[in-house]
């Protein structure tokens, strides 16, 4: 058995992420799109999780708007 429950994971930096995108099957898997790789093809479509470190992250604004500009 696994320390902290089944649940327990590293948080990601996708989670606070500006470009990521949760994708929910109706099976419930969770997984966290890049919304970056459609414009950058250096950015995986579906990052192995957890991310440490990204060099294209952007924090999310407080308002829950999305990456523009």
């Amino acid at each position: 058995m696994r320390k902290g429950g089944a649940g327990a994971m590293t948080r990601s930096l996708c989670e606070t992420c500006a470009w990521m995108r949760e994708v929910v099957t109706l099976k419930g898997s969770r997984f966290l799109l890049c919304r970056l790789s459609q414009t950058d093809p250096g950015y995986r479509k579906y990052p192995p999780q957890p991310v440490v470190r990204c060099d294209g992250r952007r924090e999310k604004e407080q308002t829950g708007g999305a990456a523009g500009r």
